[in-house]
């Protein structure tokens, strides 16, 4: 049976188990470091960003190929300049980005609050890569995802059956059951 392991920023395991208090039964890792965040991230490389926002103008689904993560866990990526009203995307926006790779034996669902930056300074005073702070054009804009909860999701693989296993069931369903033939 796999078990949950869970990692968390505060060090502290015991207090987010005891959290956790009830007993779960699934291959995910919650509260993930930021380093090994940022080694999963570039590991998996693509994501969906979905805004969350309830209100009348949201951002659309974009697909994120190119991402960081800063020092204090925040992820930063580049996503197409709003067509709308530029002032409605200042404030923070719940969202989630889903990194996923169809070869990869994991995958992660991070949600939090997203925010539209406008202005290098606040890119630059994040300390991320010259490389992925030059990707920038004027028809693209900074988001940064404040990390408020993240998952590390195992894929199980699925068991193959043996043709041989259902071959009783067939012959029924073939020769003796009348809802079969109809």
């Amino acid at each position: 049976m796999p078990e949950c392991v869970i990692v968390s920023f505060s060090g502290y395991p015991a207090l987010v188990q005891g959290l956790n208090s009830y007993a779960k039964r699934m291959n995910m890792i919650q509260d993930l470091s930021a380093k090994f965040l940022g080694e999963k991230i570039n590991e998996l490389e693509n994501a969906l960003f979905m805004s969350e926002s309830n209100g009348l103008l949201t951002l659309p689904t974009f697909i994120i190929r190119n991402s960081q993560v800063d020092e204090e866990g925040n992820i930063w990526f580049i996503i197409p300049k709003p067509t709308q009203i530029r002032e409605i995307f200042l404030k923070a926006m719940p969202a989630k980005l889903d990194y996923f790779r169809k070869t990869s034996a994991f995958y992660l669902k991070i949600s939090g609050m997203a925010s539209i930056v406008f202005n290098n300074e606040e890119a630059e005073a994040a300390n991320l890569s010259a490389a992925f702070l030059n990707s920038r054009t004027e028809e693209n804009v900074f988001v940064k995802l404040t990390v408020e909860i993240t998952e590390l999701i195992k894929k199980t693989s699925k068991q193959t059956l043996n043709p041989l296993s259902n071959v009783g069931s067939q012959m029924y369903n073939w020769l003796l059951s009348p809802l079969f033939n109809a």
